[in-house]
């Protein structure tokens, strides 16, 4: 099994001049070491642990002693994350892949019933996400629409200020099987289902997906983890959890 972590993108509302995974807590750790160590407790060999990068790759290689692989995306200022991950999985064996979003953070528990899924596609949701939403500022700004039924997801990522239309936030950890992998590096499908693959996000992907009747799972669970989309979400988490 591997492991991508996306961090290919600008990053550009923290307003930071370095990619957000290299952020500082006031422990003097940042946010890629506190989840590289998360992700190492599950067994995972450093030269399973993919970084997808793009903005600032060198900077993210050094940080990181070259210690991992990396799969850059040298379109990334003009691309968006599903390029980035296709990219990569064109560049690796099929096989099973656990896909990690760079700006969150996580504990252990969010990992193990994810890398323990036989489904082609898993994914993490937050039953409990609103008490961590409620502490960023102008939070139903950033509000998504996610639909669940019968533990798959139905309807994920429209723009919504409604929460009866929010089941659960998605996390951004995200299960392929190889079976999964297969079908996504085929050129008739992806130019079939996912289309102009170049400029669209991840919940668009699973949108896509589902309307070509593929299930995308859930593990639906209480979770300890948390975002960061600007620089304030840094503080907050610092203060709050």
């Amino acid at each position: 099994m591997k492991v991508i972590i996306l961090c290919a993108g600008l990053g550009s509302r923290t307003g930071l001049d370095y990619p957000k995974s290299l952020f500082k807590f006031n422990d003097q750790e940042c946010l890629i070491e506190k989840n590289i160590k998360t992700i190492k407790k599950m067994g995972v060999k450093n030269k399973d642990i993919i970084f997808a990068t793009g903005f600032k790759h060198n900077m993210i290689k050094n940080y990181t002693y070259n210690k991992f692989s990396y799969i850059k995306n040298s379109s990334y200022s003009s691309t968006n994350m599903v390029y980035t991950l296709l990219n990569t999985m064109n560049k690796i064996q099929n096989q099973d892949v656990i896909v990690i979003y760079a700006d969150i953070i996580f504990d252990l528990n969010c990992l193990k019933s994810v890398f323990k899924s036989k489904f082609k596609i898993t994914t993490l949701v937050d039953k409990e996400w609103l008490n961590k939403w409620r502490l960023k500022k102008n939070f139903n700004q950033d509000l998504e629409e996610l639909v669940i039924k019968k533990n798959k997801i139905i309807k994920i990522g429209k723009k919504t200020r409604k929460i009866n239309k929010i089941d659960g936030r998605y996390v951004g950890i995200t299960k392929f099987n190889k079976d999964m992998m297969q079908l996504l590096k085929n050129k008739t499908f992806l130019k079939k289902v996912v289309k102009n693959h170049r400029n669209i996000d991840f919940t668009n992907l699973f949108m896509r997906l589902i309307d070509s009747n593929i299930d995308i799972n859930i593990v639906y669970k209480k979770l300890n983890w948390f975002e960061f989309d600007n620089k304030d979400d840094f503080m907050i988490y610092e203060n709050n959890f």
